[in-house]
């Protein structure tokens, strides 16, 4: 890997595109932001997720860091936005969780059966039109328990693809999660 001097040297190759300015910015970066974003969440593995999210984001969009001055204050800006943001969500979610508390009974009613019935089968379904690569990568971690690491070698790919499969089907997956209790609650209101 190229040994690239200071943040401006990575800013810039990363903006042309360099995948090794990225490796090592990720290398650099990757556990000071999920130890900053633990910091504000509380949630270590939220935590992890909101980077790898930011990470992948900022290798999308980086052809836009050639205006960027100083990276790690970027950095560090996104990550602190990313909390915030995770952390309103949790807080609306908690906000209509602790009030269909009090108005839960002890048995399951069958409208909530129905509706873990519906949100098994949206999963499922979104599960299903994944790339089959994806669904491979998917169902190895959360059916096998298989490591990123385990994931790459058994499927000949770099831990990286592996990550940005894992971040892309569990971006999926919130989303509908989401927003089906969203729906869920406000119909039951």
């Amino acid at each position: 890997m190229p040994h690239y001097t200071d943040d401006e040297n990575i800013l810039v190759s990363l903006s042309e595109g360099d995948e090794k300015a990225f490796e090592e910015l990720f290398f650099i970066y990757q556990p000071r932001v999920v130890n900053f974003l633990t910091a504000l969440t509380h949630d270590r593995e939220a935590s992890r997720d909101l980077a790898q999210d930011l990470f992948l984001n900022l290798w999308n969009d980086h052809e836009k860091l050639k205006n960027i001055a100083h990276l790690s204050s970027y950095l560090f800006q996104m990550a602190r936005f990313s909390a915030y943001n995770y952390l309103d969500r949790l807080s609306v979610w908690e906000k209509y969780a602790s009030e269909h508390a009090r108005n839960l009974h002890v048995e399951e009613s069958e409208e909530e059966a129905l509706f873990v019935k519906e949100l098994q089968e949206m999963i499922n379904q979104a599960i299903e039109q994944m790339t089959p690569q994806r669904r491979k990568v998917y169902r190895m971690s959360r059916e096998e328990g298989l490591s990123n690491e385990e994931i790459a070698s058994r499927l000949g790919i770099s831990k990286r693809t592996v990550e940005n499969h894992l971040t892309a089907a569990l971006s999926v997956l919130r989303k509908i999660l989401y927003l089906s209790i969203v729906l869920f609650l406000t119909q039951i209101r």
